[in-house]
């Protein structure tokens, strides 16, 4: 830390101790917004070495960076904002962060309690902020430069770190008031002699989250032992040892696993063998999801992505449903009756696969493996020499290099990689943002995924999905990130074909696709960026494969994947016609 103990005034003091306090409790990426109000915590920050700090023109990029740099750690990063409606351009990041169980910790400064409610400029009620998406929020009092008052700010800071681990991991708001001065300058008699910018120890916390009791691995391998067609479906999730163990579980008592893109066991060691990849287009039957009825479905993470998965879960509702989960929310928007195991689904899982569990029928895994077999064969030839967007998923999850950090865009990008991409062993590291699903924020998401990550990353989004967050291309960006963002330029929402409104135009080409025709190359030229124009699976497949613009493959750069929208949805109804069809005669 290059800065002095002795504070000059109380704001400072008080900016000093609460910044001391996150960075000994892990914090390293703080997102800055531009303001006056929250001077005097941009000083601290400015002053303190243990922090990476990233600047941004817009709040809502901002939030979104830290949301993307969480999801990529697990650690809470740190936005900060002046008071107004800079503050309340965090709320759809604070929406997601607490949907996605991602966790976030959000600094907005504000003026002092007195001025609400009065005619002052720049002043909103900032209490509450954000409503009930908060995991914890607290509107602190005007500095109080005792050791009492930095012993109550050490306890709302502590409150704060663990509300944002969870679990349920998400965000946390702490609004900080401040009256001026605003800027470090001595104000005598303002901080007592002797004290120091920093809470008290005992406000420090253990190492990491608490851990919720295991507690229910015994319970499950009972289970297990009775089932004889059990099924494991392990949904989205942020923790990798998540989709880890549930490969472990499927391996030992041999149930077939269906993986969500984002569950951690669609793409690593085991994931070939016991993954069934092709799960979204086989069960989109209905011949197969009838005739694959499971006596017991074990679940682990957020609900899939899949309807046909979710469909089948619930056509299923007879069979006996548990769903592992460290919290005691309710998961099951299904309504199938879904029996809760509390406790760390990675430790009940690991003892479950540890216990004598029992072994499911070669006959059920059998059946699961061959629709699963003929649905990826029926759609390889579109694969391989159709231009569409499923394709484009594909050529991506076998491109990329091994250990990519993957963010996969919401809308259609997502539900492309999950129907189109296969099962592997090469490890590959998905991050999405499913608990809101918006559109908004993707890029800011990724930039900050890759800044934590720390390695060379890849993002798969939609062209809406960049141009509602084009501002996250124009400002300055760390040198030592790696990003190739794929951007499939179909000129509007593609996804909305899938919708019953596409059949009554208008409305739907000009209120609903909302047809663009903005040219990507001059937004990248804007943004200083390299741009590549992409028309064929080869073409995308070099790309992938190529380095990044700089020696060391570091930088940002943009490859638009054109396709047109009409062809796009014939090439892919035609390719999950021929999978359900060839999944029917498997079955």
């Amino acid at each position: 830390m290059s800065r002095t103990p002795a504070a000059p005034n109380r704001n400072a003091l008080w900016a000093r101790a609460l910044i001391d306090g996150l960075a000994r409790r892990g914090v390293s990426h703080v997102c800055i917004g531009s303001g006056s109000r929250s001077a005097p915590l941009v000083e601290a920050l400015a002053a303190d070495d243990r922090f990476t700090l990233h600047a941004h023109v817009d709040e809502r990029s901002a939030a979104f960076f830290a949301l993307g740099a969480g999801a990529a750690s697990g650690r809470p990063a740190v936005v900060v904002t002046t008071s107004g409606t800079a503050a309340a351009n965090l709320f759809p990041a604070v929406v997601e962060a607490s949907q996605s169980e991602v966790p976030l910790l959000a600094l907005t400064a504000d003026r002092p309690a007195a001025l609400r409610g009065t005619d002052a400029n720049q002043t909103i009620d900032q209490r509450d902020l954000f409503g009930r998406y908060p995991r914890w929020s607290v509107d602190l009092a005007l500095p109080a430069p005792t050791a009492a008052g930095l012993a109550r700010l050490g306890a709302a800071v502590e409150a704060a770190w663990r509300a944002a681990l969870g679990p349920p991991a998400g965000p946390v708001h702490l609004n900080v008031q401040f009256a001026k001065p605003l800027e470090p300058v001595r104000v005598p008699g303002d901080v007592p002699p002797g004290l120091e910018p920093r809470l008290p120890e005992a406000a420090l916390p253990g190492e990491g989250p608490e851990t919720p009791p295991a507690g229910t691995g015994d319970e499950l391998a009972v289970l297990l032992q009775r089932a004889r067609r059990p099924v494991i479906v392990c949904g989205p999730n942020h923790r990798s040892e998540v989709g880890r163990a549930a490969l472990t579980l499927a391996a030992r008592v041999r149930a077939p696993l269906i993986a969500d893109p984002l569950s951690g066991a669609r793409f690593g060691p085991g994931a070939e063998r016991w993954t069934l990849g092709a799960a979204d287009l086989s069960l989109r039957a209905d011949e197969v999801a009838a005739a694959l009825h499971p006596d017991l479905v074990v679940r682990v993470g957020r609900a899939p992505t899949s309807a046909a998965v979710c469909r089948y879960l619930k056509r299923h509702a007879d069979a006996t449903q548990v769903l592992l989960d460290a919290t005691h929310l309710w998961r099951d928007h299904l309504a199938t009756n879904a029996r809760p195991l509390t406790g760390d689904p990675v430790a009940t899982l690991e003892r479950a696969a540890a216990a004598d569990s029992g072994e499911a029928g070669e006959a059920w895994l059998g059946r699961w493996r061959a629709t699963n077999r003929a649905a990826r064969l029926a759609i390889e030839p579109s694969l391989a020499e159709a231009w569409f967007e499923g394709a484009v998923a594909n050529a991506m999850a076998e491109g990329l290099p091994a250990g990519t950090l993957w963010l996969i865009g919401n809308s259609m990008p997502i539900r492309d990689v999950d129907a189109f991409t296969r099962a592997t062993d090469r490890p590959l590291r998905p991050l999405g943002l499913r608990g809101a699903s918006g559109i908004d924020g993707n890029v800011s998401a990724a930039l900050g995924a890759a800044a934590a990550c720390g390695r060379p990353s890849a993002a798969l989004i939609g062209d809406l999905t960049l141009l509602h967050d084009v501002g996250a291309l124009l400002v300055d960006r760390s040198p030592a990130s790696s990003l190739h963002l794929v951007v499939i330029q179909n000129r509007g929402g593609g996804i909305f074909h899938m919708l019953p409104i596409r059949e009554y135009d208008p409305p739907f080409t000009p209120y609903v696709v909302m047809p663009q025709s903005v040219d990507l190359g001059a937004v990248a030229a804007a943004a200083g960026i390299p741009h590549r124009l992409v028309s064929s699976i080869a073409e995308l497949r070099e790309a992938v494969e190529a380095p990044g613009p700089e020696s060391d493959g570091r930088g940002l750069r943009l490859t638009e994947a054109c396709i047109e929208r009409e062809h796009n949805w014939q090439q892919r109804s035609a390719a999950i016609e021929s999978a359900k069809e060839a999944a029917r005669r498997e079955i």
